[in-house]
């Protein structure tokens, strides 16, 4: 069984061995031991505060596998990007060239720098123990959060976004890196990626070119990779992708990886929670399972059981009452999963 709370500062050292393990490329999770301090600092303090609009809060959580009580994940909200600085995506779109003299019309796809996700709520940093790669750990892990947002609508945007990660190697070879980004730095992608992780995107934005690319330019391999899943986040993103998050045309400025967005308010996981009492049944026996969280801020939690939605609550085992440290009648949230 897995269960997912708000990180704390002795979960540091499991933290900095998943960021290790995530490699290239999760550059909002870099494994450096003070900038995930940091991160887990920012999000004690966003929990202890009183929010009445999202500004620079963020919210670190970690999964923890309840029978070997390991950290095996971790996941993030950022209620709002692009506060101190704007936060950069290259746009997709086409730019028109026409000749009438010559009866041609030609629409040409280009990449524009622009800053249209600064002021939105961001899911980022999932990453997950290579061990407990499963479905019900992918899914509870990236749902969770979905239920925080759901239980405190005032502290995020009514749109979210999750940037995906794009196309690179172990090595940290990016293609499209290697064809935009490389000849406006002396830096590989793999150092570009850990620098922008420990400060922000903004020193790189400072450099990228504010002309418009124009995408038949680029070499083959760049031009293949824009806008595709890195296949190590392929099945966070069909999640996400089921949830109802859709391609909205920008990507990454470093891997040129998908941006995918979505209205809270259409998102499956907030459609289908409910909230009522917390019910339990020693004889209990059904098959469903829903998410099921609990708590407010800094104890909130969610886990994933057998359960059954009844008029006065949902129906649970007893064993449910340990794990969520709930007892019959507590306040609590589902949402099949």
């Amino acid at each position: 069984m897995y269960l997912v709370r708000p990180a704390d500062f002795p979960d540091l050292p499991a933290l900095e061995r998943l960021a290790r393990q995530a490699g290239i490329g999760i550059t909002n999770f870099p494994a450096n031991r003070e900038r995930l301090n940091d991160k887990i600092a920012a999000s004690r303090q966003s929990l202890l505060s009183d929010v009445v609009q999202p500004g620079n809060e963020s919210y670190l959580f970690v999964m923890v596998e309840q029978t070997s009580q390991t950290i095996v994940g971790t996941c993030s909200i950022d209620a709002m990007v692009g506060v101190d600085a704007p936060f950069y995506s290259y746009r997709i779109d086409d730019v028109v060239h026409a000749s009438p003299q010559l009866q041609i019309h030609n629409r040409v796809p280009a990449l524009f720098l622009c800053h249209d996700y600064s002021g939105t709520t961001r899911l980022s940093s999932l990453v997950l123990d290579q061990e407990h790669q499963n479905a019900e750990a992918l899914a509870i892990l990236s749902r969770a959060r979905l239920l925080f947002i759901a239980r405190h609508p005032d502290r995020f945007t009514s749109k979210i976004f999750a940037e995906i990660r794009g196309e690179s190697d172990h090595k940290g070879y990016s293609p499209f890196w290697e064809a935009l980004g490389r000849h406006f730095f002396s830096m590989d992608f793999k150092k570009a990626d850990y620098l922008s992780g420990i400060s922000n995107k903004h020193f790189i934005a400072e450099l990228m070119p504010r002309y418009p690319i124009y995408v038949p330019t680029l070499p083959e391999d760049a031009q293949d990779v824009i806008g595709v899943f890195h296949p190590d986040s392929e099945k966070v993103a069909n999640i996400l992708l089921d949830e109802g998050f859709v391609f909205r045309d920008y990507v990454d400025i470093f891997d040129a990886g998908p941006t995918i967005e979505a209205r809270v308010q259409d998102l499956k996981t907030v459609t289908q929670q409910r909230q009522g009492k917390a019910l339990f049944d020693p004889n209990f026996d059904h098959n469903e399972h829903y998410l099921i969280a609990a708590g407010h801020l800094h104890d909130f939690r969610v886990t994933c059981a057998e359960a059954e939605p009844q008029v006065a609550g949902l129906v649970m085992d007893n064993e449910i009452q340990d794990t969520m440290s709930i007892h019959s009648g507590s306040l609590i949230q589902w949402s099949k999963l």
